[in-house]
């Protein structure tokens, strides 16, 4: 029997604010974002749209002020420049996982704010792993589940990061459409609908 592979996609970015962010290839696969402006909510999303199957996006953000967050946006909304994603009518089409700084590793989804996740500070690796046919979106820091998920999405989406302070960077080191979820149960798990 042969076994299934991960494969690689390419890195795109929909970028509604080119004065805020800088984008360097690293080698090929992994990408490196560095936001410019200090203290404006800007996000940029992922191109590829997540459908059929499983998909990830490994990230580590290099901030010390830690605000910063990953997660998924609907597919037929585009994040404005500047859009603070915690506020209407932003927050109603996202649902993410915040860094250290913003609210302490809360996952916000759709107007809700839900604690339960360990937080992630600076070089930690922070992965977002979407399950279309499960309709999932589950979180991990450096290869550790945790237990607080997003359940119920039964749309199409696209991953997005988002960064707050000047010269902070977000290397994502890959995109990845999975033969199989690395996600399972957890301790304490909690869903959260979309």
């Amino acid at each position: 029997m042969k076994k299934k592979k991960k494969k690689n996609f390419p890195i795109t970015v929909i970028n509604p604010d080119p004065r805020d962010f800088d984008f360097a290839d690293i080698d090929g696969i992994r990408k490196k974002i560095t936001k410019k402006k200090n203290q404006i909510h800007d996000s940029v999303t992922i191109s590829q749209v997540l459908e059929n199957g499983v998909w990830s996006l490994e990230t580590q953000f290099n901030e010390q002020g830690q605000c910063q967050a990953v997660g998924i946006v609907e597919n037929s909304y585009n994040i404005p420049a500047c859009a603070d994603l915690a506020q209407a009518p932003y927050n109603m089409h996202v649902a993410f996982f915040t860094g250290h700084a913003w609210s302490s590793g809360k996952i916000y989804c759709k107007g809700t704010q839900t604690p339960g996740n360990a937080i992630y500070i600076k070089n930690q690796f922070v992965k977002a792993e979407y399950n279309s046919d499960k309709g999932t979106l589950i979180f991990f820091i450096n290869g550790v589940q945790q237990p607080v998920y997003i359940s119920g999405i039964k749309e199409k989406v696209r991953f997005f990061i988002f960064m707050f302070h000047a010269g902070a960077t977000c290397v994502i080191h890959s995109m990845k459409k999975l033969a199989d979820p690395t996600s399972g149960h957890v301790a304490n798990e909690k869903a959260v609908q979309w």
